[in-house]
C-alpha cells in the first residue's frame, strides 16, 4: 500500500490567519538589519502565496534598496524575527487559535496508516515551530518545507517536502499520492505545478468560488467535518 502524503499550509488553513505578532516579527527582523527600510512594512506588499524570504526582498525594493540579500543577512533577519515572536507569544494567551475541526482531523489522519503528514508553508520554520509548540501541533508534523528555504517561490517547496517525507517515512510518495491542503489559489498552483492534487478550504480570505476558479481539485468550506475531509483525501488519491 502506497501511503498518501498530506501537506498542510499553516495560516488560514490550520490556524486563524491575520496574526499581528507574526507581521510585527518579520518587520522587526527586516528593519533591524536594514533600518533604511523602516518606513515599509510587509503589510504594504501583496502577501498572498509569498515565501517570507520573498517578502524581505519586496520590502527592500519598496524602500528603494537593493533587493538582493546575502544569506547571512537573511539568517539574522529570521533569527531576530523569531526572538521577537517568541517574546510576543510569552505575553499572550491563546488569542490565535486553531480553526474548527483541526485537532480531531489531525488525530484521525495521524493514526491512519494510509496517510503521512507534513507542512508546506511560506512562513519561516522557527516561527511555525513556535506556533506549533504553543498550540500542541508539533508532534503531528515531523517534516515540512518553509518560507526561509533557499528557493525562489512556493512551488519550489514541494519537492523539498516530498524528499524529506520520503526520508522520514521510508516510503516513496509519487505525485499522484501527494495532496496539498491550503486556503489560497497559490496553494492550488503549488500543488499542480508539482503534479500533486489540491484540497482547498475557504477558511482564509478566498471564498469557495475563487478556489474553484483557481482549479482546486476539491473545495470545502472548512475542515470541521473530519469524515468528509478523509473521504476527499482518499478520493483525490484514487480510493
Amino acid at each position: 500500500m502506497t501511503r498518501r502524503l498530506v501537506l498542510f499550509d499553516v495560516d488560514g488553513t490550520l490556524i486563524e490567519r491575520g496574526d499581528p505578532a507574526h507581521v510585527a516579527a518579520i518587520d522587526r527582523g527586516i528593519h533591524t538589519v536594514f533600518p533604511a527600510a523602516a518606513h515599509v512594512s510587509i503589510l504594504d506588499l501583496d502577501l498572498d502565496g509569498k515565501l517570507e524570504r520573498q517578502l524581505v526582498r519586496g520590502v527592500l525594493a519598496a524602500a528603494g534598496l537593493e533587493p538582493t540579500v546575502p544569506e547571512d543577512s537573511l539568517a539574522t533577519i529570521f533569527q531576530t524575527a523569531a526572538e521577537f515572536y517568541r517574546a510576543a507569544w510569552d505575553g499572550r494567551s491563546g488569542d490565535h487559535d486553531l480553526l474548527p475541526g483541526i485537532r480531531p482531523l489531525l488525530d484521525r489522519v495521524a493514526d491512519d496508516p494510509r496517510f503521512a503528514l507534513g507542512v508546506l508553508t511560506g512562513g519561516i520554520r522557527p516561527i511555525v515551530e513556535i506556533k506549533f509548540r504553543r498550540l500542541g501541533l508539533a508532534d503531528y508534523f515531523p517534516i515540512g518545507a518553509f518560507g526561509d528555504e533557499d528557493v525562489e517561490e512556493r512551488p519550489d517547496l514541494l519537492p523539498l517536502a516530498v524528499k524529506r517525507a520520503e526520508a522520514h517515512y521510508g516510503t516513496p510518495f509519487p505525485s499522484n499520492r501527494v495532496i496539498i491542503v491550503g486556503d489560497t489559489p497559490h496553494d492550488v498552483r503549488c500543488a499542480h505545478v508539482g503534479g500533486a492534487t489540491a484540497l482547498a478550504v475557504a477558511t482564509g480570505r478566498y471564498p469557495e468560488d475563487a478556489l474553484r476558479d483557481a482549479g482546486a481539485d476539491v473545495v470545502l468550506p472548512d475542515l470541521a467535518d473530519t469524515d468528509r475531509v478523509i473521504a476527499a483525501l482518499l478520493t483525490l488519491t484514487g480510493e
